[in-house]
C-alpha cells in the first residue's frame, strides 16, 4: 500500500490549532482516574494528541504526512525531537482496538516510500486498549522494526501523561476536570492555570483571530460582502465583538475602516458610533492618543466630513454623527496639549450624544480641569457635572463617584461623599474616596488626617485586591511622614514593593501605564513636547488615583521640562507646586533680569511649596521692585512666625523648610531692609549668636549675611548690633564667612580689632589673617614668626598618600609683615611646594598665591628670579602625580568621582604679574595671561586678575576681553569707565550685559569715573532692573566694597 509521501506544514489556521469545539466534562467524581477521551468529538481527539506531541514528546516543525480527506478520519503528523530525529503520530477512531487495527496502523508507515525515518511511531486510541493479544503484537512489532519505537497511546496512557498537565485538560475538558483530576501525589500542588490564561496562551500560538473562532467568520464576510453588505457587515461587528471581548481591542481596531465602509453603503452609519465611542474612551483610558487619533478619523469619515482642516461650517451626514466626531475631535485635543489651557467644552455635542458618553465626556472633560488646576472651571460647571452624576447614578456607578470627587476637590464639600463611601458605596470606589478626600487634607495642611484616610483607603484596597493602588497610597502615606514627622525607618517601601509583586485587579481609575517612561524617552531623545503630553497624563492619573507621589514627580518634571522650553511661568508654577526648590532657584535664574511675582504662594500652607516660593524670591531678590520690597519682606517674618507658634507646619528635618528659606530670603535682602524691618531681625536672631561648643544654628548661613547686610546700609546703634552679631559668628566659626561679611569686619575694623585680637592669640586662624591683610602693625611677632615657619616647611604629599587644602595664603598674610629676608625662604618652600609632583592643582594654586602675597621690597635678583620662575611655570608647570590620579577618578560611572578641573597657571600667571618691573615684563605677562583664557575652574577670575595688574597693556585687547567670561568683560568694562578714548559704544553694550556683575563692575567703576558723568551707560545703570546695580550709582546709596 502506497501512501502520499509529500510533507504538508500544518498552518497557523488551520482547524486543528483551533480551541476544542466541545468541552467534554467528566461525570461528578471527587477524583478521577480516567479522562473521557473516548467521548470527545474526532477533531478534538486530534487536536489533543498534536498538543501531546508537543508537550509529552517536545516535537516541533509539526508537519501532515500526506494530504487530508473528508472521508479520512485517521490523523497522520510527523514532528521533529530534540535530537533532530522525526517521530510520527497517528489517530485511530475506535472503540474496541484489536491487532488488526495495530496492524494496519503500522503498515500505514513502514510500507510506504517516506523521505524520513521514524525513531517513534505513536498509535493514539480514544478508547482504552486492554486486549492482552494487542500488547504482546505490539511487543512483536517493536522486534520486528527496531529501532523503530512503536507505541499505543490509549485511554489511561493519555489519562496518565495528562496528570501533571492542567493547562491541556482546561483546554479539552474544562477547569471542574482539571481541579478534580490534576491533583498531585505529592505535597506540592500542580498550579491550575485560570481558563482566561488558556485562552491568552492559545491567542499567542494560534493568533486571535483563530483562538476566538473568528477567522471563519471574516472569510465569510469577505465572500458575501459585495453582494450581501448587510451580512457582511453583522459579521464584522461580530469578529469585533469577540476580539474585544477576549482582551484584543487592537485587533479589533483592524475592522474598523472595513465596518465604517461598510456602514455608509448599506445605510447604518449611526450602528457603528457606539462600538468606535467604545473603542474611543478605551484608547483614552489607556493614555492611547494615536488610538483616539484613529477613531477620531473614522469619525469623520462617517459623519462625510472632510478628511483635513475645519469642520465647524461643514453639515455632516446626521446630527448624531457629527456630535460623535466633534467629542472625540475634543478628546484627541485635549490629549495633544502639551500645556494646560482653558476648556471649552462641546457642549451641543455632548448634549446629542447617548446617556453614557455624555458622562464620559463629562467626566473626561471635568478631571482634565482638575488636572490643569482649574477649579475655577469645575466649580463654573458644577450643575452640568452634578446633573451628570446622577444621571448615571444607577448604571454608571464609577462615572458618577469620580464626577463627585471632582466636584468635592473644587469646592471642599467632602462630608456627605465621605459618608456615603464609608456606609453604602463599593469598596474598590470606597478605597478610592476615601484616598482623594486623604489627598485633599493633605493639601489642607492636615497630615495626621490625610495620614489616617491613606491607611483606611489601603485596608478597603487590599480588601477588593486593588494592590496596585493600595502600593500607590503606601508611598503617599511615606511622604507624609518623612515630610512632617522625619524617617527613622522606612516600612512603606517593602510593604509597597510586597503588594506590588501580589496578583492585582486593574487599578480603579484607569491609568496610562506607560505615560512616565514614554516622558522619560521622550527626554532623552530631546523631544519635549512628548515629554510634556505624556507627563500631563501622568500628573492627571496621579491626581484622580489618589497617588501624590507620582502627582508630585510628575509636576517636578514638568517645571523642568517647561524650564528647558522656555515656558518659564509654567515652569515656575510646576516647580514651586512640587516642592522643588533646586529647581524653583533655576528656573528663577532662568528669567534673566525679569521678575516674576510668586509673593501668592508664599502664603500656602503647604511647607514644601511656601518654602520653594521663599527660594525662588530669593534667587529674584535683587529684582524685587522697591515698591514691592516690604510686602515681601512682611511675608518673609511671617512665615518665620507661622513656623515658631505652628500656625504652619514645617518639615522638622528634610528641606525645603519654611524658616530656613524665609532667613535666606531675608538674608538676600539685607541691604535693603528698613530700620523697622532690619530692627526686627536683629531681635529675632539675637540668641542665636551663642551656642555650645562645636554646636551651630541652620540659621547661621543665612544669619551672617543678615548681619553684615544691615551693617554696610545702616548707621549707628543698628549697625554697631549687625557688627556684633557678626563678630559673634565670626569668632564660633559659625559659616564660612563670604568676601563680604569679612569685608564688613574689616570696614568697622576699630569696633572689632580687640575681638579679632583676642581671636587671633586663641589660634582663629582666619581672624589672624584677617588682621595681617588689614591691619599689619596688630600681627604679634611670634603669630608672624610662626606662620614663616610653617610656610618653610616642605610638603607631606608623596608617593604614599597626598592630600588637599593647605593653610598657606592665611599663614602668608602673617608672614607678610616679616621683614624681606625672612620671606624668601618662604617664597622658596612655596614655589618648590608648588612644583611637587604630589601636589594636586588646588594646592599648587593656594602655594602660588600665598607666595605673591610675600614679595613686596624684594631684592632685584630675587625679583627676577621669581620672575622667570613663575612665567615659566604658567608656559609649562611641571607634571602632578596627583592630578593624573584625581583625573582617573573622573568617569562618571565610577563609584567614586573627583571632579576637580583645577588648573594652576592661572596663579602663576598672577604670582608673575605681581612680580613685574618693566613694560616688557608686564607684556610677557599679558600674553601669557591671554593664552590661558578658559583654563580652569574659576571662570578665569585668576586670569582677569593677572591681566588687572598689567592693564596698562591692555589697550589692543579691549575688544577681545569685551567677548570673554564674565571676569574678562567686568575687566573691559572697568577699563572702558577709565578710559577716554574707548568709543561709547563699548559702554553701551556692557551697561547692558546679560550678566549682573558685569554690570555692577561697570557701574562701580563709573561711581569713580568723573569723565563718563555723562555717558549714556550711566543712565542706562540707574535705570537698571536690579537693585545692586542702580543703588551703586545713586547719590544715597553706599558704595559697595
Amino acid at each position: 500500500m502506497q501512501v502520499n509521501d509529500e510533507l504538508l506544514a500544518i498552518p497557523v489556521d488551520d482547524p486543528i490549532r483551533q480551541r476544542a469545539s466541545n468541552i467534554v466534562e467528566p461525570p461528578v467524581d471527587p477524583q478521577l482516574e480516567l479522562l473521557p477521551t473516548n467521548l470527545m468529538d474526532w477533531e478534538d481527539f486530534e487536536r489533543l494528541l498534536l498538543d501531546l506531541g508537543r508537550h509529552e514528546l517536545g516535537l516541533r516543525s509539526l508537519s501532515y504526512f500526506g494530504k487530508r480527506g473528508q472521508a479520512q478520519k485517521g490523523l497522520d503528523v510527523v514532528g521533529t525531537n530534540a535530537r533532530g530525529k522525526s517521530e510520527g503520530i497517528q489517530s485511530k477512531r475506535y472503540q474496541k482496538f484489536a491487532v488488526a487495527n495495530l496492524d494496519s496502523a503500522v503498515e500505514k508507515y513502514t510500507q510506504s516510500t517516506v523521505p524520513f525515518t521514524l525513531v517513534r511511531l505513536v498509535v493514539g486510541v480514544s478508547a482504552k486498549v486492554d486486549d492482552r493479544a494487542v500488547v504482546e503484537r505490539k511487543a512483536v512489532l517493536n522486534e520486528q522494526y527496531n529501532p523503530l519505537d512503536i507505541d499505543i497511546w490509549d485511554q489511561p496512557r493519555i489519562s496518565e501523561m495528562l496528570r501533571d498537565e492542567p493547562e491541556i485538560v482546561i483546554k479539552y475538558f474544562g477547569p471542574r476536570a482539571a481541579e478534580r483530576f490534576c491533583v498531585p501525589h505529592v505535597l506540592v500542588p500542580v498550579e491550575i492555570p485560570s481558563p482566561d490564561a488558556v485562552a491568552t496562551a492559545d491567542a499567542v500560538l494560534l493568533g486571535p483571530l483563530i483562538s476566538t473562532d473568528a477567522q471563519r467568520l471574516v472569510n465569510r464576510a469577505s465572500e458575501i460582502a459585495d453582494d450581501e453588505p448587510d451580512a457582511a457587515l453583522a459579521l464584522y461587528q461580530e469578529v469585533r465583538s469577540r476580539l474585544s471581548g477576549s482582551g484584543f481591542p487592537g485587533h479589533a481596531a483592524e475592522f474598523d475602516d472595513t465596518v465604517v465602509a461598510l456602514s455608509i453603503r448599506t445605510d447604518q452609519a449611526e450602528t457603528a458610533i457606539r462600538p468606535l465611542m467604545d473603542a474611543l474612551w478605551a484608547a483614552e483610558g489607556k493614555g492611547d492618543s494615536l488610538g483616539v487619533d484613529r477613531v477620531g478619523r473614522r469619525l469623520r469619515d462617517l459623519a462625510d466630513l472632510p478628511e483635513f482642516g475645519p469642520t465647524h461650517n461643514k453639515v455632516p451626514r446626521t446630527p448624531r454623527l457629527g456630535a460623535a466626531f466633534e467629542i472625540a475631535d475634543f478628546v484627541s485635543d485635549q490629549m495633544h496639549t502639551p500645556i494646560p489651557t482653558r476648556i471649552e467644552i462641546p457642549s451641543a455635542a455632548i448634549a446629542l450624544a447617548d446617556r453614557v458618553d455624555r458622562a464620559r465626556a463629562i467626566v473626561f472633560t471635568a478631571e482634565r480641569a482638575l488636572g490643569n488646576d482649574d477649579l475655577t472651571w469645575i466649580v463654573e460647571h458644577r450643575e452640568q457635572i452634578e446633573s451628570t452624576a446622577t444621571e448615571v447614578d444607577v448604571s454608571d456607578i464609577e462615572l458618577a463617584v469620580r464626577l463627585r470627587l471632582v466636584i468635592a476637590d473644587a469646592t471642599g464639600e467632602w462630608a456627605d461623599l465621605v459618608h456615603t463611601a464609608r456606609t453604602r458605596m463599593r469598596r474598590d470606589l470606597k478605597a478610592l474616596t476615601i484616598a482623594r478626600f486623604a489627598r485633599y487634607k493633605l493639601l489642607q495642611a492636615a497630615p495626621a488626617d490625610a495620614d489616617s484616610e491613606w491607611r483606611d483607603a489601603i485596608g478597603e484596597a487590599c480588601l477588593a485586591q486593588r494592590h496596585a493602588d493600595a502600593a500607590d497610597w503606601l508611598y503617599s502615606q511615606r511622604f507624609v511622614a518623612t515630610r512632617y514627622r522625619g524617617i527613622a525607618k522606612d516600612t512603606w517601601h517593602p510593604l509597597a514593593q510586597a503588594l506590588s509583586d501580589l496578583p492585582s485587579r486593574p487599578k480603579i481609575v484607569p491609568t496610562a501605564n506607560d505615560a512616565r517612561e514614554r516622558a522619560f524617552a521622550a527626554m532623552h531623545y530631546d523631544e519635549p513636547r512628548v515629554a510634556a503630553i505624556n507627563l500631563r497624563r501622568h500628573l492627571l492619573d496621579g491626581i484622580r488615583s489618589a497617588s501624590f507621589h507620582d502627582e508630585r514627580e510628575a509636576r517636578r518634571l514638568l517645571g523642568e521640562i517647561y524650564r528647558t522650553t522656555d515656558d518659564l511661568v509654567l515652569a515656575a508654577y510646576y516647580s514651586i507646586g512640587s516642592g522643588d526648590p533646586k529647581e524653583a532657584r533655576a528656573i528663577a535664574a532662568a528669567f534673566g533680569d525679569v521678575y516674576h511675582d510668586v509673593t501668592e504662594w508664599m502664603t500656602s500652607p503647604l511647607s514644601w511649596v511656601a518654602s520653594s516660593a521663599l527660594q525662588f524670591a530669593t534667587e529674584q531678590a535683587d529684582l524685587i521692585p522697591d515698591k514691592d520690597l516690604d510686602a515681601v519682606v512682611e511675608l518673609a517674618l511671617s512665615a518665620i512666625d507661622d513656623v515658631a507658634t505652628g500656625t504652619r507646619l514645617d518639615s522638622p528635618i528634610l528641606s525645603p523648610q519654611i524658616y530656613l528659606s524665609a532667613y535666606g530670603l531675608l538674608a538676600a535682602l539685607a541691604e535693603r531692609l528698613s530700620e523697622r524691618h532690619a530692627r526686627t531681625l536683629l531681635d529675632m536672631l539675637d540668641d542665636a549668636v551663642v551656642v555650645k561648643e562645636h554646636h551651630y544654628r541652620r540659621t547661621d548661613e543665612s544669619h551672617v549675611e543678615i548681619a553684615a547686610g544691615i551693617a554696610r546700609a545702616h548707621n549707628g546703634e543698628l549697625r554697631d548690633t549687625a557688627v556684633e552679631q557678626l563678630v559673634g559668628l565670626y569668632a564660633r566659626g559659625a559659616h564660612p564667612f563670604r568676601a563680604s561679611a569679612r569685608n564688613t569686619l574689616l570696614r568697622n575694623l576699630d569696633q572689632v580689632r580687640d575681638r579679632l585680637q583676642e581671636m587671633a592669640t586663641n589660634d582663629h586662624h582666619e581672624a589672624g589673617a584677617l588682621l595681617g591683610y588689614s591691619d599689619p602693625g596688630h600681627v604679634s611677632p611670634e603669630a608672624a614668626r610662626a606662620a614663616a615657619q610653617r610656610l618653610s616647611t616642605p610638603t607631606t604629599n608623596g608617593p604614599s598618600g597626598f592630600g588637599t587644602g593647605t593653610s598657606a595664603v592665611n599663614d602668608s598674610l602673617l608672614a607678610a609683615v616679616l621683614p624681606v629676608e625672612q620671606r624668601i625662604p618662604c617664597i622658596e618652600m612655596l614655589i618648590a611646594n608648588a612644583s611637587s609632583p604630589w601636589e594636586p592643582s588646588s594646592n599648587r594654586d593656594s602655594y602660588l598665591i600665598a607666595a605673591s602675597n610675600l614679595i613686596d621690597h624684594l631684592d632685584e635678583e630675587h625679583r627676577a628670579q621669581f620672575f622667570d620662575t613663575a612665567i615659566n611655570y604658567a608656559a609649562s608647570p611641571p607634571p602632578s602625580q596627583a592630578d593624573a590620579f584625581n583625573a582617573s577618578m573622573s568617569n562618571p560611572l565610577g563609584a567614586m568621582r573627583i571632579n576637580d578641573r583645577s588648573d594652576s597657571r592661572p596663579a602663576a600667571a598672577f604670582l608673575a604679574a605681581r612680580l613685574t618691573a618693566s613694560t616688557l615684563e608686564k607684556r610677557v605677562v599679558r600674553d601669557a595671561a591671554l593664552r590661558l583664557i578658559g583654563v580652569g575652574s574659576d571662570d578665569d577670575y585668576r586670569v582677569t586678575t593677572a591681566l588687572q595688574l598689567v592693564q596698562s597693556e591692555l589697550g589692543d585687547s579691549i575688544g577681545l576681553l569685551a567677548q570673554g567670561s564674565w571676569t574678562l568683560r567686568s575687566l573691559a568694562a572697568i577699563l572702558w569707565a577709565e578710559s577716554t578714548d574707548l568709543p561709547d559704544d563699548l559702554g553701551l553694550a556692557l551697561s547692558q550685559d546679560r550678566d549682573v556683575r558685569v554690570r555692577r563692575a561697570l557701574a562701580t567703576a563709573l561711581a569713580k569715573a568723573e569723565h563718563r558723568h555723562d555717558a549714556n551707560a550711566r543712565d542706562i545703570l540707574l535705570r537698571d532692573p536690579r537693585w545692586s546695580v542702580r543703588s551703586i550709582l545713586s547719590s544715597t546709596a553706599q558704595l559697595p566694597d
